[in-house]
């Protein structure tokens, strides 16, 4: 199957962002590598910014599809489940992990745009710190705040679990959640009460 031009393009920027950072990648570097036009790449994406939004968007809505997904029939913990996809498939995609590491320590990438495709996109964890902190589970923070927390211990940890030899990274997975679980929720809280 044919790739869209579109495709071609958010695939060329995802690999050069993630060699060369927003700086030292150009629109037309992108274009070469994607074999279209300049003019064809400002024809999908206005600006560079543009470009690396929409390329965000798409990463995360690839990662939210992710974190849905259900490890264990029997589970009743939801955090458990996204918390293993969630570091699993950033280990499975290391590409995509640098791009949102990139975006995610980069003064070049609009903070609040980042935010609202976080709500946007993964919504329902939003709705899952919420319940959390109404039920007395969840730390009362500002949700922002506990977002952002969540984002920087997963991406610690995968960036961990990924230099870890396969044979280690499961069981370094699973006792990861400790961590995430003692960073948002209230010390002696059942945080098995949180459901989706």
């Amino acid at each position: 199957m044919t790739k869209s031009k579109r495709t071609l393009i958010l695939d060329a920027a995802l690999a050069l962002f993630t060699i060369n950072g927003f700086h030292g990648t150009t629109t037309a570097a992108i274009a070469r590598e994607a074999k279209v036009a300049t003019g064809t790449l400002f024809h999908h994406f206005a600006t560079k910014e543009a470009l690396i939004e929409a390329l965000y968007l798409e990463v995360k809505k690839e990662f939210a599809q992710a974190l849905l997904q259900k490890n264990d029939p029997n589970s009743v913990f939801p955090l458990t489940d996204i918390w293993v996809n969630g570091v699993t498939w950033l280990v499975c995609q290391p590409q995509k992990m640098a791009f949102i590491l990139l975006c995610s320590h980069s003064l070049y990438f609009d903070k609040k745009i980042q935010l609202a495709i976080w709500q946007e996109v993964l919504g329902f964890f939003t709705q899952l710190l919420n319940a959390g902190i109404k039920n007395g589970t969840i730390k009362d923070l500002p949700i922002q705040y506990l977002l952002t927390t969540c984002e920087s211990i997963l991406l610690s940890t995968a960036s961990y679990v990924y230099a870890l030899p396969a044979a280690d990274q499961k069981a370094a997975i699973n006792s990861s959640i400790s961590v995430i679980v003692d960073a948002i929720s209230v010390p002696g809280a059942d945080i098995h009460l949180l459901s989706r």
